[in-house]
């Protein structure tokens, strides 16, 4: 596959299939950066007054209503700071973490990443998404965060976690991957294992989250493995086409079948059919991810003009 560095995009300068390769193979704790059981409170230091507990009210409210408008970056930004302002208000708040936490993701995937001169604020989001996603599991589950602190790898602590981390466990995992790929090799470790467990997790407590999300992970996987590391096109095609059956109007999975599966097939006339269904869909047939599948179909387009490139 071709790489272009006159695209003005960071998938251009690493490109999304190496991006999902790299997001096989977690990080560390180390390498950089401190995991979040290490250090995280997660309860406040006193309880708080009235007064607080209707500002911290107000700031999630407003949080909201700016996460409504995330598309436009000031106000992603916007519900950033403001959920950030309520989790160091309450730590052991881990629902709003995890929403944090996909916030965090949307701003580094769905705006900055678009911007080659923002690299370094696009790896740093990331990481913040990673924290966020790890003070959440710690305030949902002390015995997890106690068996993280005293070495336990995270897919063998994740046993001990319910459905109710799922959101914090995923989207950990996606800015992971994209994170460790903007910090370079060095930051990468051969624990390939532990977001496959991590997905292979979800899917077993809920195989709908996030639209299928476990489905189109291993739709991705088994078509960018090679085939004496367990790639396999069929469970690939599989896989997609689950998540397709639950969720058709959600993009970004077509993208990714387009992607990684046609163009491993070399399949262009599936390529050419996933990625004209994503740009002349209607965004709004699916109203609570219109800003994601408006960001997919600015994906498509970009992929659609490489087809040459990507096809014998």
């Amino acid at each position: 596959m071709k790489n272009h560095a006159s695209q003005r995009t960071y998938s251009a300068r690493w490109p999304r299939a190496t991006a999902f390769a790299l997001a096989l193979v977690p990080v560390a704790c180390g390498g950089g950066r401190q995991a979040a059981w290490e250090s995280t409170p997660t309860r406040p230091s006193r309880p708080p007054t009235e007064q607080e507990q209707n500002a911290r009210q107000t700031l999630l409210a407003e949080a909201e209503a700016a996460w409504n408008d995330r598309l436009q970056e000031p106000r992603i930004r916007e519900a950033i700071d403001k959920w950030r302002r309520a989790t160091e208000m309450d730590p052991s708040d881990w629902e709003t973490l995890a929403r944090l936490s996909r916030a965090y993701y949307f701003l580094a995937d769905g705006h900055l990443s678009f911007d080659e001169s923002k690299v370094e604020e696009t790896k740093q989001t990331f990481e913040l998404g990673i924290q966020a996603a790890e003070r959440s599991l710690v305030a949902l589950s002390p015995d997890f965060a106690e068996r993280m602190r005293a070495g336990a790898r995270i897919e063998e602590a994740i046993s001990v976690l319910d459905a109710r981390a799922i959101p914090a466990l995923y989207w950990r995992s996606t800015n992971m991957g994209k994170w460790a790929l903007l910090e370079g090799f060095a930051t990468v470790l051969a624990h390939k294992d532990e977001v496959r467990a991590i997905m292979a997790r979800i899917l077993e407590m809920d195989a709908n989250f996030f639209y299928a999300a476990a489905h189109r992970y291993f739709g991705a996987l088994y078509a960018r493995l090679p085939a004496f590391a367990g790639g396999d096109l069929e469970r690939s095609r599989q896989h997609f086409e689950a998540s397709l059956r639950a969720f058709p109007n959600y993009f970004p999975t077509r993208v990714l079948y387009a992607e990684y599966y046609a163009v491993k097939s070399q399949n262009r006339a599936l390529f050419t059919e996933q990625l004209q269904y994503v740009i002349n869909g209607d965004v709004n047939a699916m109203p609570e991810v219109v800003p994601e599948n408006t960001v997919e179909q600015r994906r498509a387009r970009a992929l659609l003009a490489r087809a040459d490139e990507l096809f014998e």
